[in-house]
């Protein structure tokens, strides 16, 4: 059943084996750094926490923000993460820290979130880093540095997935 003309209300209604599923973005290996074809902290859950315990390198961060079209610096101010130390990290090889990783992480998964429900990247990536008022008028990507704004992301794009929102 092809699913791309459906609405994400109407996808509701459909099993989910039958909704057709789109490629996820290249993005960075957890151990070296390097591009790989999965998303950053990809795969299931058991994979990212063994990754995330074994310490993300500091570089993957260029490519999270490649990923959503800003630079590092925005990166970094939306997520109240420190640019200097992060920028320390990178040049010396150093993994994140247990909180700079998970903060990535939670973008990371807005953003296939998103694209799973928008059905597009682009509109992804432009949902993630625009305000919007059903979040209080701020954007996405700048609630994600605290838990209860990565649950408050997460639902507002589950009651965008059903209808309840636009």
């Amino acid at each position: 059943m092809a699913t791309d003309n459906v609405s994400p209300a109407s996808r509701a209604s459909i099993p989910a084996s039958r909704i057709k599923r789109t490629a996820t973005a290249p993005t960075v290996s957890m151990r070296s750094g390097k591009r790989r074809d999965v998303a950053a902290f990809g795969g299931d859950a058991t994979q990212v926490i063994r990754a995330m315990r074994l310490g993300a390198p500091a570089d993957i961060v260029s490519g999270v923000a490649e990923r959503l079209g800003i630079s590092q610096d925005k990166l970094f101010e939306r997520l109240r993460l420190p640019k200097s130390t992060l920028k320390g990290r990178v040049s010396k090889g150093q993994p994140l820290a247990a909180v700079e990783q998970d903060r990535i992480y939670r973008v990371n998964r807005v953003f296939e979130r998103a694209n799973e429900v928008l059905e597009d990247e682009e509109a992804a990536r432009n949902w993630i880093i625009r305000e919007n008022r059903s979040l209080g008028g701020e954007s996405p990507l700048s609630l994600l540095d605290t838990e209860a704004g990565y649950e408050l992301v997460l639902d507002t794009l589950g009651r965008i997935e059903h209808g309840v929102i636009s």
